[in-house]
C-alpha cells in the first residue's frame, strides 16, 4: 500500500514538473535564441557560422582525406557533410549542455524554474542552427555531386524527433556532471573528437568488411551509426535501414530517459555547488 502511494506521489510529481516545463517552453525558446544571436552579433556573416563551422570543417577533410590522400569517390563530399552537419548537431549540444547551468547561474541562484529549461534552451538553439545547415548541406549537394532531396526526406519526421531525444539526454547527463566536476569542460572536446573519427563520416561502413567481429560490434554499437545512416537516407538518398532506425530509437530512449531523469534527480542540488 505504501509503495503503490509512493509510486503515485513520483507520477503526480512527473507530471507537475512537466507541466511547469510546458508553462516556461518560452522561456526556453527566447533563452536559446537570445543565445544563438549573441553569438554571432559581432560577426559580419552572423548565425550563418553555424552552418559554415561544419562546412569548413568537412571541406578540410575532403582536402586531406578526399583529395591529398586520393581517396575520394562519386558522391563522397555529400556523404561527408551530411555525417559532419548531424554529428555537429549532438557535439554542439554536448558541449552547450556542459555550459547551460554554468554560464546560468545567476538565474539559478535568483530565480525559482525547472532547470531542465536550461539544457532544453541549448537543445533550441542546436536545432535552429541544425535546420538551417540542411538548406547548405543540399546546395552544395547539389551543386557538386549533383544530389538532391527526393521522396525519402519524409524519414526526417522519423529520425528528427528521435535525434532531439538523444540530444537532450546527452546535453542534460554532461550538465549534470559539469557543476560538480568543472574539468569535464576540457575533457569533453577530446570526447567529441575520439567520437567523430568513431562515427562513419570520415570512413564508409564496407570499410568493416573483412574486420574481426569484435571490431565491427564496437563500430555499429556507436549510436551516432545509427543516426547518421538513417539520417543519409533521409537527406541523400541512400537505403533505408530500418534495423539501424530501431537502433535509433532505442539509443534514444536509453539516452534520453536516462540523462533527463539524472538531471532532474540532482537539479535541486545544483545551487549549492554554484
Amino acid at each position: 500500500m505504501q509503495s503503490q502511494h509512493s509510486q503515485s506521489t513520483r507520477r503526480s510529481r512527473g507530471l507537475e514538473y512537466v507541466g511547469e516545463l510546458w508553462q516556461r517552453r518560452e522561456f526556453a525558446w527566447f533563452l536559446g535564441m537570445g543565445r544563438l544571436k549573441a553569438r554571432n552579433a559581432s560577426t559580419a556573416l552572423g548565425l550563418a557560422w553555424w552552418a559554415l563551422n561544419p562546412l569548413l570543417l568537412a571541406m578540410v577533410y575532403f582536402l586531406v582525406f578526399g583529395l591529398i590522400m586520393n581517396r575520394a569517390s562519386v558522391g563522397f563530399l555529400s556523404y561527408l557533410m551530411s555525417g559532419m552537419f548531424v554529428f555537429h548537431f549532438t557535439a554542439i549540444t554536448m558541449t552547450g549542455g556542459a555550459n547551460s547551468i554554468l554560464q546560468n547561474s545567476k538565474l539559478l541562484v535568483n530565480l525559482r524554474f525547472p532547470r531542465l529549461l536550461l539544457p532544453l534552451s541549448n537543445l533550441v538553439e542546436g536545432t535552429v542552427g541544425f535546420l538551417a545547415s540542411l538548406g547548405v548541406l543540399w546546395a552544395v549537394s547539389a551543386a557538386v555531386d549533383q544530389v538532391y532531396p527526393n521522396s525519402s526526406v519524409w524519414l526526417l519526421v522519423l529520425i528528427l524527433p528521435v535525434h532531439l531525444l538523444f540530444n537532450l539526454g546527452l546535453g542534460s547527463l554532461v550538465a549534470r556532471l559539469a557543476v560538480p566536476f568543472r574539468d569535464i569542460n576540457n575533457f569533453v572536446p577530446y570526447v567529441t573528437r575520439l567520437w567523430l573519427y568513431l562515427s562513419p563520416i570520415l570512413w564508409r561502413p564496407e570499410l568493416l568488411e573483412g574486420r574481426a567481429e569484435w571490431v565491427v560490434w564496437l563500430a555499429e554499437f556507436n549510436p551516432m551509426y545509427s543516426l547518421i545512416t538513417v539520417y543519409r537516407a533521409a537527406l541523400l538518398g541512400y537505403p533505408m535501414d530500418w534495423v539501424e532506425m530501431g537502433n535509433s530509437v532505442l539509443w534514444a530512449l536509453v539516452i534520453g530517459v536516462f540523462g533527463i531523469g539524472v538531471f532532474v534527480k540532482y537539479e535541486g542540488r545544483i545551487a549549492r555547488h554554484l
